[in-house]
């Protein structure tokens, strides 16, 4: 079973596959890059201290903004 846990933690930007944890559920603080965890619910990454395990999903959305025509902002 997996909990949502996003509120709790603190994380730097994803690089593709992986995401720098910078502050663990638990706490604990980190570093750029010292602890990160991946995409991989099936295999997800314990953290050094606490030994929880997690993995993260990223979702992106992309908007095209309309302009009126005639109009002036």
């Amino acid at each position: 079973m997996s909990i949502e846990v996003t509120d709790q933690v603190e994380f730097g930007g994803n690089d593709d596959e992986v995401l720098p944890i910078t502050k663990c559920v638990c706490g604990a603080r980190f570093g750029a890059w010292k602890f990160y965890i991946s995409i991989y619910d099936d295999t997800p990454y314990p953290c050094p201290v606490c030994g929880r395990k997690m993995y993260f999903d990223a979702s992106v959305r992309v908007y095209e903004v309309e302009e009126r025509r005639g109009v002036a902002f």
